[in-house]
């Protein structure tokens, strides 16, 4: 009997092709799944980030600061994400529409707030982010990551800037005492010319009152004129050491004067610029901490299960409509069929109901059962339903065109679409390969789609209309392959109730 299979087998080419495709999914599974989101985390640079930058530099300390410029090109020149430059209108625009998936906002005052950490008052450098959680929930907690990073790399510059004029302001306090040192050099060096110049002025008026009492003493015996001239001399000395202790004292009180008011000068200057350096919790605080973030969440996601619907609904459906072509057959006709239109209307009838009832009960359940919160309901069961008879119209479709090739078909057009619809990464992540892939497959639409119902909001026309086109030519291929089978008069030997034999021809 084992024989007997295989030579039967071994007379049927197509269906040998068909095992081998079949032998093949687990192995192009894999490879277009794990390689589509194999590093994902390494390919952050190319996730599309807005920056605004409505900063005005300032002047302080002589210099020029422009903290927003200098963020700006440090994030551009950065590999963490792909930063753009934009205005704010652009900006908005592109996060709504998934171009950009984060705005980061520079306040015009940024560096002006720079300028007031050592004042008496201080402000916090804000930086605003605005981001998409809908959109993508887990890019949302990628770039949320990014913007703490962010934060670090403005903090760190801000307290180098400040460090660098704490030192300055130190510097200068510094140089101010030793100017005062000096000062207190020239106050001590004219205390001594003064002390010496007294000296020489006592010692001046000794002589003096010497030399009067030795002419005092000899005028009585004026012949003896040589004691007199002696005399004389001596007060002619003392005279000029009186007049050099004088200019002495002079230069000594000048210099001390000169000291005085130096010392006075420095100290003053020092002590002004040690009072302009505040002491308040508050400015300790900035200086710590100078950047304040402040996210803000268009299309906030309460949890993980709201951002992984859009995806998981997606995949559901697609499942429900392989499960629904597997044991149903939606090509054999239940009589000889004389007219296209009514074949086609006999068997979709049943696949379209059956298909809008997986698309009722599954909105059912995640209203009722999992509790999901929506932006618009109506939205939701439209969106389940069209793509329940997208997802039966490409399966059938298949599977009445090219019969056990296209069931194959089926399932490597399931993995194609869990690795590059971009239901659990953005196509910036993924490989070249699912990146280009990406707008050729409707569950992209239908993920998109579901994304605005459920976070984002907003209009679903565009996924709506591609969703309704994939549908419409899908079933003109299947009226063509109904329309074909009758031309050729394939059931032309039915008599419209033998379906075993219809089973055979098929």
């Amino acid at each position: 009997m084992i024989k007997r299979e295989w030579q039967q087998l071994g007379h049927k080419p197509g269906l040998i092709v068909v095992l081998i495709a079949i032998g093949l999914i687990p192995a192009i599974y894999c490879w277009l799944y794990l390689s589509s989101m194999w590093n994902t985390y390494g390919r952050m640079d190319e996730i599309p980030v807005a920056i605004v930058n409505h900063d005005v530099s300032q002047r302080t300390h002589g210099k020029t600061i422009a903290i927003g410029h200098h963020l700006v090109q440090s994030l551009k020149a950065s590999d963490s994400l792909d930063y753009h430059e934009v205005s704010a209108t652009k900006a908005r625009q592109g996060l709504h529409s998934g171009r950009y998936y984060m705005i980061v906002t520079i306040p015009h005052n940024f560096s002006k707030a720079a300028t007031t950490l050592l004042t008496k008052h201080p402000e916090q450098l804000q930086l605003h982010y605005r981001i998409s959680s809908g959109r993508n929930f887990i890019v949302a907690k990628m770039t949320t990551g990014a913007a703490s990073a962010i934060k670090d790399k403005v903090s760190q510059q801000v307290t180098k800037l400040y460090a660098g004029t704490l030192l300055t302001t130190i510097h200068q306090v510094d140089q101010g005492m030793q100017t005062a040192g000096n000062g207190a050099s020239k106050l001590a060096a004219g205390t001594s010319q003064l002390q010496t110049g007294l000296t020489k002025i006592t010692a001046g008026q000794t002589r003096v009152g010497t030399g009067l009492t030795t002419i005092q003493t000899k005028l009585p015996t004026l012949p003896a004129l040589a004691p007199v001239k002696v005399g004389l001399g001596q007060l002619q000395n003392a005279t000029t050491q009186l007049t050099a202790g004088s200019q002495t004292v002079q230069t000594g009180a000048t210099q001390l004067q000169t000291g005085t008011q130096t010392l006075a000068s420095k100290l003053d200057q020092s002590a002004q610029r040690l009072s302009k350096l505040p002491n308040k919790t508050i400015n300790a605080t900035y200086l710590a901490q100078p950047v304040k973030a402040t996210v803000t969440d268009e299309a906030k996601v309460p949890n993980n299960g709201t951002g992984m619907a859009p995806f998981a609904i997606a995949i559901g459906l697609f499942v429900g409509g392989i499960a629904l072509g597997t044991m149903f057959d939606a090509f054999t006709p239940a009589e000889r069929p004389r007219h296209t239109l009514s074949w086609w209307a006999a068997k979709f009838s049943i696949v379209g109901l059956v298909g809008i009832g997986q698309a009722g009960l599954l909105s059912w359940t995640l209203k009722m059962s999992v509790g999901l919160k929506v932006q618009s309901m109506s939205q939701l069961v439209l969106l389940n339903m069209l793509g329940a008879l997208t997802f039966l119209s490409i399966i059938f479709a298949l599977r009445i065109i090219l019969g056990g090739f296209g069931t194959w078909l089926v399932t490597i057009i399931l993995v194609l679409q869990l690795s590059a619809s971009s239901g659990l990464y953005p196509v910036q992540l993924t490989s070249r390969f699912a990146s280009w892939l990406n707008p050729y497959l409707p569950m992209t639409y239908l993920i998109d789609g579901l994304r605005h119902a459920i976070s984002l909001g907003g209009s679903i026309n565009g996924d709506v209309w591609t969703l309704i086109g994939i549908t419409i030519g899908m079933q003109l291929l299947v009226l063509g392959k109904f329309w074909l089978s009758i031309k050729t008069n394939k059931f032309d030997f039915l008599d419209g109730a033998d379906l075993e034999k219809t089973e055979a021809v098929k």
